[in-house]
């Protein structure tokens, strides 16, 4: 149970250090100031860098997604072309728009 406890709490100060935006190098000495050996400062950078990057992941999965569903409707609707006078809009205008909104999540995704 004491482990659980110490998880729980490792869990806030991970919490803690995002929201106070605190480098990785102040993280690692106040580990190492708290009496952590290097394998478990190791750990919880890994733990903390997770937990950061996880909402770039979900920001990046969306834009992606939102980017290929527009850039496939734009390029039906070119094909279909169902108002000839917006064929130029559909092709020029949505399609680039949508190319940039899944490129922007790649980015997200995989930096």
């Amino acid at each position: 149970m004491n482990e659980h406890e110490n998880k729980a709490a490792d869990d806030l100060r991970i919490k803690y250090w995002l929201k106070e935006h605190i480098p990785l190098n102040e993280i690692e000495k106040e580990l190492s100031e708290s009496g952590f050996s290097d394998d478990e400062i190791a750990v919880s950078i890994r733990a903390f860098k997770k937990i950061k990057n996880a909402g770039k992941h979900s920001i990046g999965i969306t834009c992606v997604i939102a980017g290929a569903v527009m850039g496939f409707l734009s390029c039906m609707l070119a094909i279909l072309n169902p108002v000839p006078a917006l064929f130029h809009v559909f092709l020029y205008g949505i399609t680039p728009v949508a190319i940039i909104i899944l490129f922007i999540g790649l980015y997200f995704l995989f930096e």
